[in-house]
């Protein structure tokens, strides 16, 4: 699974998941995983995506209910079973960084203080940025989140 991740630091104890972005390739042009982060006023998303791409471009990107870039209704459960396996992974991997009890009770997106070691501290923000890919920041906004990576 790949990973790219950033958090920013509230306190010494709570920093809230600005994105993460955790996927698989899984052929040339299609790609699954999970998206999570802030999404403004005080909200996060967390969501499954599926998306394929032609030269570059993302051509399609399967986020809950809709193809968000050819704006047709979809139903994600019809991407394939690989596909599938892929987004629930990607869900695991949110959750391995976040704290899954926090969501549950305040739908908040926080990482797991144990986890905070692992990363790039710079200013306010901390980085988990050991992957990229050329679609990762027009899934974050696709998927509704406010900040995104530059790659």
């Amino acid at each position: 699974m790949l990973i790219n991740a950033a958090w920013e630091a509230k306190s010494k104890k709570k920093a809230i998941c600005r994105w993460l972005i955790a996927w698989t390739k899984l052929g040339a042009d299609e790609y699954a995983g999970a998206v999570a982060g802030f999404g403004g006023g005080g909200s996060f998303v967390v969501e499954r995506f599926y998306a394929k791409d032609k030269g570059g471009k993302l051509t399609s990107l399967w986020i809950d209910f809709t193809d968000v870039v050819t704006g047709k209704e979809i139903d994600f459960d019809k991407c394939g079973k690989k596909a599938l396996a892929a987004a629930e992974e990607g869900l695991d991997c949110i959750w391995e960084w976040n704290d899954n009890d926090v969501w549950g009770d305040t739908d908040e997106v926080i990482l797991q203080a144990d986890k905070r070691a692992a990363l790039v501290a710079k200013k306010d923000m901390l980085y988990l940025a050991k992957d990229s890919a050329f679609f990762l920041k027009a899934i974050c906004e696709k998927a509704g989140l406010t900040a995104a990576p530059s790659v």
